[in-house]
């Protein structure tokens, strides 16, 4: 808890003890009696007083109009910004009542008193993080717009594959937010959550931390493994770890992973108008293989039960390409939204079997009829290229055909397209020549996992 009256019981040097003892009196009742903290011209607090040590003074004749600098008491006891609650126990255990909070410099941040004083309440001896892995849509991608599902139920394929984001947050004695982008390198700060303002490529961040409105300062640190617009539901990801971190905080009020991944549609798609379906939220948030059924007044999330063997055959049998230059998904998916608004007739019927291609290739899964999964995976590919008409271009088209022409079953481009990861399905017996050709060409391999997990918060010690 904030010591509100800060102001109120910081003194100058110079004060003298009729000044300090007239304050004193009047800031008695929210100080567990008259207590007040001298600093120098620099604001560095360089000791305390007290009622009771000016009215011993006086009694020796000390005169009224005295500085105060001369009778403050310099070998006072303190703690730092990042202090541990056993560290403020030791200290009221001495019968102090109030403890200042001071920062690196001295300067004075805080006041602890007794009586509002919770050990169970401190979290700054703590970093808090949360990790959420990117995910891989399998099939129905496009069709988890709200212009579609209000009208149309529809469902989705996917699973989380071993790429994070981790969010880590230590809480400040103050109540200023700094964050801090390791992958970006990019770092900003506000002296509170109403000073935070946007206009750089942290704003996704500022706006996932606003909508949770913590009442307290911070400082956070978001790390991500991988590129922003290339096809992995990145974005999602860094939303859902955010909250994810935060809501750790909440204690009996903390948030189920609907409700996380709910909040994190509204970050992105209303709060800061990035265009795109409701899938990613949610396949990050709940993590490994799952159906996603989108209703009209309903979502449900229902984890696949896969052998071990058939989530390691599929794992083997599936190749992870970085193709072409990131893109931002948002300008295709306002493409790919207007037309579903104009073209919905004629759209229809390429929803509709791309939806029952993903019922096919869930029960493939489910009874571990792989073959067939990478050859639904071709299917899925050629339906979503009529879908959209950014979906790919010739560089994408020629990497796809060499590997189909040497051995591959199927794949598909991740996301919005035009960039981003290519997932081609291909037995091990060609992987080989596979990625030597696509390599030639420009694309770069990369060794992926399946995670079973989505969202996971862990404290640990600083």
């Amino acid at each position: 808890m904030t010591f509100e009256h800060l102001d109120k019981i910081i003194f100058s040097s110079d004060s003298s003890l009729k000044d300090v003892l007239e304050k004193l009196n009047e800031s008695a009742s929210y100080t567990e009696g008259g207590f007040g903290l001298v600093v120098d011209d620099n604001k560095k607090c360089i000791g305390v007083i007290t009622d009771g040590d000016i009215r011993r003074k006086l009694l020796i004749g000390i005169s009224l109009d005295s500085p105060i600098i001369n009778y403050i008491n310099k070998d006072f006891k303190f703690v730092g910004k990042n202090y541990d609650s056993h560290i403020a126990l030791r200290i009221f255990d001495r019968k102090i009542t109030n403890i200042p909070v001071l920062g690196d410099n001295n300067e004075i941040i805080d006041l602890l008193q007794y009586n509002d004083f919770k050990a169970s309440s401190r979290f700054s001896s703590k970093i808090i993080r949360a990790r959420v892995p990117v995910r891989v849509s399998f099939s129905g991608g496009g069709t988890d717009m709200s212009d579609f599902i209000n009208t149309n139920p529809t469902s989705i394929l996917s699973s989380t594959i071993s790429k994070y984001c981790t969010c880590s947050v230590l809480v400040r004695a103050d109540s200023k937010i700094t964050i801090q982008s390791k992958d970006l390198n990019i770092f900003y700060s506000a002296n509170s959550i109403d000073k935070i303002s946007y206009g750089d490529d942290l704003d996704l961040v500022k706006a996932a931390i606003k909508i949770m409105q913590p009442k307290f300062g911070f400082d956070l640190e978001i790390l991500a493994e991988f590129d922003s617009g290339t096809g992995l539901g990145g974005s999602s990801a860094i939303v859902v770890s955010i909250i994810g971190a935060l809501n750790y905080f909440r204690n009996e009020s903390q948030l189920d992973n609907y409700q996380i991944a709910d909040l994190a549609y509204q970050v992105e798609r209303i709060e800061m108008n990035r265009k795109g379906g409701w899938q990613d939220q949610y396949a990050t948030c709940f993590g490994g293989f799952n159906w996603l059924e989108f209703k009209s007044d309903d979502i449900l999330v229902t984890p696949l039960r896969l052998s071990r063997e058939t989530t390691l055959e599929l794992e083997y049998n599936l190749m992870l390409f970085k193709v072409g230059e990131t893109r931002k998904s948002a300008d295709i998916q306002e493409e790919h939204i207007s037309d579903l608004k104009n073209k919905s007739e004629l759209m229809k019927p390429k929803y509709l079997e791309m939806i029952d291609v993903s019922s096919q290739m869930r029960v493939a899964l489910l009874k571990s009829n792989l073959k067939k999964f990478g050859d639904l995976l071709d299917k899925v590919w050629f339906i979503k290229k009529d879908i959209g008409s950014r979906v790919t271009n010739k560089e994408i088209d020629e990497y796809y055909k060499i590997a189909k022409e040497t051995g591959a079953l199927g794949g598909k481009l991740l996301g919005a397209g035009n960039g981003g990861y290519l997932l081609i399905y291909s037995s091990p017996l060609y992987q080989k020549k596979i990625i030597g050709l696509l390599e030639e060409k420009g694309a770069i391999f990369e060794p992926f996992r399946f995670c079973q997990k989505g969202l996971e918060v862990w404290a640990t010690m600083r």
